[in-house]
């Protein structure tokens, strides 16, 4: 569980809405966000980080698609409802249906500012933002994130882990929607 709680919160993580410079969490939740990223999980163990790519989609009425093209196929759907994998006939099987979970999820991706300064101390600078949780669950598995802003957009997140491991998600490509 805690490594769901942990790669789960790293796929929302690579998000384009996280805030703006004055806190103010600019995207607002009636924009689709969509793009690609590459995802870096560098093991302290290993001296090579394991490597993921794919692209994703959110939208306040369907929630986030995360989905993994290389170097497996694979796809994540959170919502209000919760976390599901989608299998390979189209079902969706259940990976939690913790609704705070998905709601703090969801949050963190829409740039939700009520729910997240609930959750995290926030300090920002004019060009990164880092999220440190208030909630000893998710300081079990996440030391601190750390958000690398260009103006508004996001283009790295990195995640800490408590033992020294840490995944970073540089966005190569990002495209705000309106509805």
């Amino acid at each position: 569980m805690q490594w769901l709680l942990s790669a789960t919160l790293v796929f929302l993580i690579n998000i384009q809405s996280i805030m703006a410079v004055e806190l103010s969490f600019s995207w607002a939740t009636d924009k689709e966000l969509a793009g690609q990223f590459v995802q870096e999980k560098h093991l302290t163990a290993l001296t090579q980080p394991f490597i993921t790519k794919g692209h994703y989609h959110y939208s306040k009425n369907t929630g986030l698609s995360w989905k993994t093209d290389y170097p497996m196929v694979s796809e994540i759907r959170i919502n209000s409802e919760g976390v599901s994998e989608v299998q390979p006939d189209g079902s969706l099987k259940s990976l939690t249906t913790d609704s705070q979970l998905s709601e703090l999820l969801l949050a963190i991706f829409s740039g939700e500012p009520a729910i997240l300064q609930q959750q995290f101390e926030i300090e920002q600078t004019e060009n990164s933002v880092i999220l440190l949780p208030k909630v000893a669950q998710i300081a079990q598995v996440i030391e601190k994130i750390t958000v690398h802003l260009d103006g508004q957009v996001i283009t790295e997140i990195i995640l800490h882990e408590p033992a020294g491991n840490y995944t970073k998600i540089i966005l190569t490509s990002s495209n705000p929607q309106e509805n």
